[in-house]
């Protein structure tokens, strides 16, 4: 199979700095006339809470970071009258400690867009604006400012597209809102190339082979999505190419190229081929699990796939392709299995 990437081009820059402030806020107000009467959750949401989502500030309230008159109020029903001091502390923003196992790489940066090197388990964005919690998008407002492009929502700013959190490895993001709509519309146009790696369980039945299986969400798990033949409504379509790199007894180390990007779509498909991936916690099949590893060999914990290149189209500079190295909970499995299973020829 010709490779669907073009010829690679390499740049590494200094990592801008940190600057971004992500301590503790607090806003105050004061109950206006309009507002007599009404629920706290309402008051806050008028009054302190531009940017945030109604059910965040509610959950903010249960926790005892909303106090009127100078006393916390944990009941987002309480009524509240007009003159009453109102206090809102903005839990401080997660972000992970530099050099970290959390902390994203920096495999490529220029004025327009970096394209890092994410961790495994590291979340690409919180559920809605104003999530505290550890995440890639949180991260790069710390570190880039608050000026990203929002295409894809005030909660993934720069992110053009995502990696699910227990994947690892290359993703781009963009700084600039016209660089941002250049490379989303690579995504969607499905020019960009996209190589994972991932570790398996199983034999393969084929040196590669395409796998054309429909997706639908899981009706029994809505985390969960399953293949299907059915083209109803609900059901999306899904192709990926996969390719045995290294074969093991009872592993396999894979290439995959989603030629679409669903949810889970690699994982799905590779567990409905009779592979699925080693450390997965959602797709996992009989008669495989950790335990079938090689003695001494670390319990991965985490699921082993890994984004191993992305290449697309600079906006400005052209063709360009990067790799990521193998983090090294996967090497080390890699490199057990390369000691102690037999390889198949």
């Amino acid at each position: 199979m010709e490779s669907p990437f073009r010829a690679s081009f390499s740049r590494l820059l200094r990592p801008r700095g940190f600057g971004s402030d992500v301590s503790e806020k607090i806003l105050k107000s004061k109950i206006t006339p309009e507002l007599h009467g009404k629920r706290l959750d309402k008051a806050v949401v008028a009054l302190l809470g531009k940017g945030y989502s109604r059910s965040r500030l509610s959950g903010w309230i249960r926790d005892g970071l909303v106090q009127l008159d100078d006393e916390v109020m944990q009941k987002p029903g309480f009524p509240v009258y007009e003159g009453q001091k109102i206090l809102l502390k903005i839990p401080k923003v997660e972000v992970p400690e530099i050099g970290s196992e959390l902390e994203p790489g920096i495999l490529f940066e220029d004025e327009y867009l970096a394209v890092l090197d994410k961790p495994a388990g590291l979340p690409m964005h919180g559920n809605s604006t104003g999530d505290t919690q550890m995440s890639v998008a949180n991260w790069l407002s710390h570190k880039y400012g608050p000026n990203l492009p929002i295409g894809q929502g005030a909660e993934r700013p720069g992110i053009v597209h995502r990696l699910d959190r227990g994947t690892s490895g290359a993703c781009v993001v963009a700084f600039q809102v016209d660089v941002f709509e250049d490379i989303q519309s690579q995504f969607a146009e499905r020019t960009v190339g996209k190589e994972y790696h991932a570790i398996c369980f199983g034999k393969p039945r084929f040196r590669s082979d395409w796998v054309e299986r429909r997706l639908r969400a899981d009706p029994r798990s809505p985390n969960r999505v399953v293949a299907t033949n059915s083209t109803e409504g609900g059901t999306r379509d899904a192709l990926s190419y996969w390719e045995v790199l290294e074969d093991f007894e009872g592993f396999a180390l894979m290439k995959v190229i989603p030629k679409t990007g669903r949810k889970h779509q690699i994982r799905v498909h590779l567990t409905d081929a009779g592979l699925p991936l080693v450390g997965d916690p959602f797709y996992r099949a009989k008669n495989f699990g950790v335990g079938m590893l090689p003695e001494g060999c670390p319990d991965p914990d985490r699921t082993l796939l890994h984004a191993a290149k992305l290449s697309f189209e600079h906006p400005k500079l052209g063709p360009m392709e990067v790799e990521s190295p193998y983090p090294p909970v996967f090497q080390q499995v890699l490199d057990a299995l390369r000691r102690d299973c037999p390889v198949i020829p």
